[in-house]
């Protein structure tokens, strides 16, 4: 018969067993989340003086060119297999001449989608579908991996940045058009039925969106802040100032360990274009800055984080 001190006894033993089964587990997640960002390679739209080129940078801000020989690119994003999907321009011949570029791990580039608009933006889903907003136009297209197009959704004024949401819901940011339009953050769902998710400032000049490792929705305004909505269970989402950059925010990607990375356009004279790094707690630092490799003539656009599988196999190209 086991005594009540025995009993006592093994009561602790499992507790404390439990304790350290859960430390374990939680210092194996740390670990994971840890390794993952560090394996994971932020590609970079812009230009130097050999022309237009997507800049590779390790966790620890290491440069190198992944692709070149483009002209103007802008919007970028990744696919699950590590494909990058790139939208470039002749910048004196952008109207019904962009086009959008395919780029895999290894550095081959084909053209996957063409006579598109400047500007265009990109986001693609889990099933490697590629979507396109074209600013002018105010249409959203759907690509199929094939190339197949089809209009996804129509009577947009001037959509200018898309994320996904962990369960397949498209975001759009749609601009103001001063007292002819109102400007909205919309939701698409996967069947193109479409909620409207935040009703914008008048001020705002929304310019690209992203979503935190843990489910809220950033915007980037080109007045320098950079907002963040606190996803929830009711209607209206309580909007934040996440953080801010000294002259305007562009593109934002945010990587697996929850740092949000920003792109600085820099004032009317492109001075001050840099990279910015925000902890998940808002803490700003300068992650890399025009020039500063010694690179003539450099610029930074957009971003997009390759997935960490991708660039821990090595598959990319320096």
């Amino acid at each position: 018969m086991k005594t009540n001190l025995t009993i006592t006894k093994l009561a602790s033993a499992f507790g404390i067993a439990s304790q350290l089964l859960s430390r374990v587990a939680w210092l194996g997640a740390v670990i994971l989340i840890c390794s993952s960002a560090s394996a994971q390679n932020l590609l970079v739209s812009g230009t130097d003086a050999h022309g237009g080129e997507i800049f590779k940078f390790t966790w620890d801000a290491k440069q190198s060119i992944f692709a070149s020989g483009l002209a103007h690119p802008r919007d970028l994003t990744c696919d699950r297999a590590g494909n990058l999907f790139v939208v470039d321009y002749q910048i004196l011949d952008y109207i019904g001449n962009a086009a959008v570029y395919k780029i895999t791990p290894s550095g081959v580039q084909t053209i996957f989608a063409s006579r598109l608009n400047y500007h265009s933006y990109l986001a693609v889903d889990n099933a490697g579908n590629v979507f396109v907003a074209d600013y002018d136009q105010g249409i959203i297209y759907r690509y199929k991996p094939d190339r197949s197009r089809a209009t996804f959704a129509t009577g947009l004024h001037r959509p200018v940045g898309m994320a996904f949401d962990s369960t397949g819901n498209l975001y759009v940011a749609d601009n103001n058009a001063g007292n002819i339009h109102q400007g909205s953050i919309y939701q698409y769902h996967p069947d193109g039925s479409r909620l409207t998710f935040a009703v914008l400032d008048p001020s705002d000049r929304p310019v690209d969106l992203a979503f935190d490792s843990i489910g809220n929705l950033l915007m980037a305004d080109l007045g320098g802040k950079i907002y963040k909505y606190q996803m929830g269970v009711l209607p209206r989402h309580i909007r934040m100032t996440f953080g801010s950059v000294p002259n305007s925010a562009q593109g934002l990607a945010c990587d697996s360990a929850g740092n949000l990375f920003a792109v600085d356009a820099g004032d009317v004279n492109g001075n001050g274009n840099a990279i910015y790094k925000f902890t998940a707690q808002g803490v700003r630092s300068t992650f890399a800055a025009t020039g500063s490799g010694g690179v003539p003539g450099e610029t930074f656009a957009y971003l997009a984080f390759q997935p960490f599988l991708v660039a821990h196999q090595g598959q990319s190209r320096d």
